[in-house]
């Protein structure tokens, strides 16, 4: 039998990736004497921490913009206006950034959840586990530009039982090497 939780706010945010969080930010820490003072925010995402694709780009991915031109208003990204910052150090960045809306006691983040429409969110880890959320000023869905990873996705072609396919970020990754390399695409 499902467990279902209920809760009241004001937005719900649907992905903890830049467009969610920088929505998220904007609200809680940039909007004094706007009527949002005493706004509540839930954010839901199937990841367990926030930064969207970023969870699962190739590890030696950087931005491909400057740093300053990313991220959330409250809080810089990067040392400078050439800084393009990495992977880990955008995972950081976000995490550091829910953090900080989460203790403003106004957000709620269900991260390993998944949303399914009219305010329902199920748990990916706890199957009786149900959250229904009022919601009293709008829905933001911040993945309708859901970038997609060619790791999270099988290949859209055929390969042989007997070839070893190996996503580009598990190059990084590997515990042995092969003879030969074949590379197939020339993305970013």
């Amino acid at each position: 039998m499902a467990r279902r939780e209920k809760i009241s706010a004001d937005y719900l945010v649907v992905g903890a990736g830049a467009m969610g969080m920088a929505f998220a930010d904007e609200v809680l820490n940039m909007s004094a004497g706007t009527g949002n003072d005493d706004v509540k925010i839930v954010m839901v995402d199937r990841r367990a921490t926030p930064g969207g694709h970023w969870n699962d780009a190739y590890d030696f991915v950087r931005l491909h913009q400057p740093s300053y031109s990313y991220g959330v208003s409250s809080m810089p990204l990067g040392s400078s206006d050439k800084d393009s910052c990495s992977k880990p150090q955008l995972l950081a960045y976000f995490e550091l950034a829910l953090k900080k809306m989460v203790d403003t006691g106004r957000m709620l983040f269900l991260g390993q959840c998944d949303y399914q429409g009219d305010g329902r969110i199920v748990s990916l880890l706890d199957d009786g586990l149900e959250y229904e959320v009022s919601v009293s000023r709008k829905t933001v869905d911040a993945t309708y530009l859901n970038t997609s990873v060619p790791s999270t996705n099988p290949p859209k072609y055929k390969v042989s039982a007997d070839v070893s396919l190996v996503p580009i970020n598990g190059l990084a990754r590997l515990q042995k090497a092969w003879q030969s390399y074949v590379v197939i695409g020339a993305g970013k």
